[in-house]
């Protein structure tokens, strides 16, 4: 049996253009880039060369360009570090209540080690962020926004082209968590008036362990750990020559795809979801347009979460119920339940994250899959 690996937003395979030409810094060339000595001067220029490629891709200085190990990290560098390095501005901090775990916890995290104030921005029933939400929430004292660009679970957008313009008029810090956005479409940190940007290179094809941090030039962040003076001294701690080389060769095949791709994909899922609609009691989660392509989340309300997603497993299909991040429970979606969804409502929910390699057939296959395990799953 065919297996379907429909789960990208979780993870995405490794580009083996990516591999490639990773390989030499995995086995043969050795060196820490702090190193003085040839082996070391080397490893350096492998960093320079690869922060001077995804800065021109963000349309960023090289400069503004903070490699760590992961989205989680470069979220929490952006959302603590910089709340922590402006509170002499003020203690408070708004956030989206469908954030990522990585963004929510560093909230919760200045709210009670630091004594922040945090608002958690509501969720629209379609899943959006309204602006007019905001400019209500903003105080004097409000110090950094932080809003994803696209949510993890729903694919959802939000409009951070007019969120950064409201920070920008008032002054205020803003943070996305580009994360999914990310090779799947365009990242325009100048026009949204970011202060800070996240993003991880699994997520494109790249390598697990390798993350950035864009961070506007002579906005000063707070160092969340202590050790060299790496990264500018912003992020200490000896660089991973290879995943950094892969995860700046990744996001250049990814941006310079993502167009075609996401053209693909959308139209795979809105296929899955015409397959999937005529069952009972099914409801789809989140705007059907304003959202990444390559996302499709749908709920089974009558359905047990956990029998079902092992079920799908078993059936072939490589689905979770949402973010990755949980260590392997299946919990209630704080991002459906933001969006007004009850536990009822919920139910089971399957995100269907797929990738370009995808065709209409593979799409009905596994739709005929997905309608076989419901019909045995049903309360009889």
């Amino acid at each position: 049996m065919k297996r379907y690996y429909l789960d990208h937003n979780a993870t995405t395979p490794l580009d083996e253009r990516v591999r490639v030409v990773m390989e030499p810094y995995q086995r043969g060339l050795v060196g820490n880039p702090s190193s003085l000595h040839a082996e070391g001067r080397r490893a350096r220029g492998a960093v320079d060369i690869a922060r001077d490629q995804v800065a021109s891709l963000l349309g960023a200085k090289p400069s503004e360009i903070i490699f760590t190990s992961g989205g989680t990290e470069s979220c929490n560098l952006a959302v603590q570090g910089l709340a922590l390095a402006h509170r002499a501005r003020g203690q408070h901090v708004i956030v989206s209540a469908g954030e990522h775990h990585a963004v929510l916890h560093a909230a919760q995290a200045l709210q009670q080690r630091h004594g922040f104030d945090v608002t958690f921005l509501p969720l629209q029933p379609d899943g959006r962020t309204d602006p007019d939400d905001l400019r209500r929430a903003l105080r004097d004292d409000t110090v950094l926004v932080s809003v994803m660009t696209a949510n993890n679970e729903t694919g959802v957008k939000s409009p951070v082209a007019a969120i950064g313009e409201i920070c920008a008029d008032r002054g205020i810090l803003f943070h996305t968590d580009a994360v999914q956005s990310a090779g799947k479409e365009p990242l325009r940190a100048q026009a949204w008036h970011v202060s800070a940007l996240s993003l991880t290179a699994h997520k494109f094809g790249g390598p697990h362990g390798a993350g950035l941090l864009y961070l506007h030039a002579g906005i000063p962040v707070a160092r969340l750990m202590e050790g060299g003076a790496h990264e500018n001294e912003r992020r200490p701690g000896t660089e991973n020559v290879a995943a950094i080389v892969g995860l700046a060769k990744a996001l250049e095949f990814a941006t310079a795809e993502s167009e075609a791709h996401n053209t693909a994909t959308f139209a795979l899922t809105e296929q899955l979801w015409q397959e999937l609609a005529p069952l009972a009691s099914i409801r789809r989660n989140g705007h059907p347009t304003e959202r990444l392509g390559n996302t499709l989340n749908v709920s089974f309300p009558d359905l047990h979460p956990e029998e079902f997603l092992i079920a799908l497993d078993l059936a072939g299909l490589s689905v979770s119920s949402g973010s990755a991040c949980l260590v392997g429970s299946v919990q209630t979606s704080h991002v459906l339940q933001a969006m007004g969804l009850t536990p009822t409502d919920i139910g089971a929910t399957v995100r269907f994250s797929i990738g370009h390699d995808l065709t209409p057939a593979d799409i009905i296959e596994i739709a005929t899959r997905v309608r076989t395990v419901v019909s045995h799953q049903r309360p009889a």
